[in-house]
């Protein structure tokens, strides 16, 4: 039996707030965690370690939630939402009858970058269907971008107010309809690549951008950026529309690598977020393990055709 909000609803019941301080933000977290507590249901939350501390100070009981210290949570949006469904999977194991989540997804608020993230805001209100969850996601209006608001308010069917009123986001879109935020070009892309590539095999892609990379972003970096070319390359080369375009930017500790063809790119609105199939044996896992890997990757729909785009730079000399 599911309580709250959500009682009575099956699947994913994926709502949004705003708010302006601390006040406002325990307002909106605090009655969801202990009435959840309550309940008996799962409460798991992933903010960072000022809010959590924050939350700490005012739950009844801290120690009945499950607050996620892993730093790398978040780290890419098919992480995030593979991590989840693990957890969503222990808790329904144990017969929980719903699971209450509350976390902090990255925008350039609080420093971090929002590409993506959308697309994974959208895509949760699918893929996380089989499970009994109650997500409440909380954006800073003082910090969030207008554009961050936009893509929040188009990818949560549920808004929830400071003062706990609740309505249906009538600008939500379902995920075979969102609009994804265009991402924005890297600074290198405006400048003469290093390399460019015009329908040559994954191979001789691979060899490229190890002899660019490898006194650039390290070892691991260039692995992992091998390993998304190739993938990407073979994916145009199959699926794509000639020509296909590998281009190459770097400066002494940063690489950016551009996969380009004419088509339309892939049909799913979830590609790269979750596995193609679910069986290990059958094709279509690879851009989902590409998104695995620890570089940036993004797929770029544009009039002129599809991009992937991967960046990674240097650890730093603390890492």
């Amino acid at each position: 039996m599911r309580s709250g909000a959500a009682r009575g609803y099956v699947g994913h019941f994926h709502e949004a707030g705003f708010y302006d301080s601390d006040a406002e933000f325990l307002g909106l977290s605090v009655p969801f965690i202990e009435e959840g507590l309550a309940a008996g249901e799962a409460v798991v939350i992933g903010y960072d370690d000022r809010k959590s501390d924050l939350l700490r100070s005012r739950l009844s009981d801290p120690a009945s939630v499950e607050f996620i210290a892993d730093r790398g949570l978040y780290a890419t949006p098919a992480r995030a939402i593979a991590t989840y469904r693990r957890l969503f999977e222990f808790h329904v194991a144990m017969g929980v009858g719903q699971i209450r989540i509350a976390g902090d997804v990255p925008h350039p608020g609080d420093g971090r970058q929002f590409e993506g993230w959308d697309r994974y805001e959208s895509a949760v209100n699918t893929v996380w269907q089989d499970f009994p969850v109650w997500g409440r996601c909380l954006y800073d209006i003082t910090t969030a971008s207008a554009a961050v608001i936009d893509a929040v308010e188009r990818t949560h069917p549920h808004l929830i107010t400071s003062a706990g009123c609740r309505c249906a986001s009538e600008r939500f879109q379902e995920p075979p309809e969102f609009e994804e935020l265009p991402p924005p070009p890297d600074p290198l892309e405006a400048g003469t690549p290093l390399a460019e590539l015009v329908d040559r095999t994954p191979a001789e892609a691979r060899r490229t951008l190890i002899e660019i990379g490898r006194d650039r972003v390290g070892d691991k970096a260039v692995k992992d950026l091998v390993h998304g070319v190739s993938e990407a390359v073979g994916n145009a080369v199959c699926h794509g529309e000639p020509p296909v375009t590998v281009r190459i930017w770097g400066t002494a500790r940063r690489i950016v690598v551009s996969v380009h063809d004419r088509g339309p790119g892939p049909a799913d609105p979830l590609a790269g977020l979750v596995p193609a199939t679910a069986d290990p044996l059958v094709p279509g896992w690879g851009l989902w393990l590409v998104h695995q890997l620890d570089i940036d990757t993004t797929l770029i729909r544009s009039a002129d055709g599809f991009t992937v785009r991967f960046r990674a730079e240097a650890p730093s000399s603390g890492a």
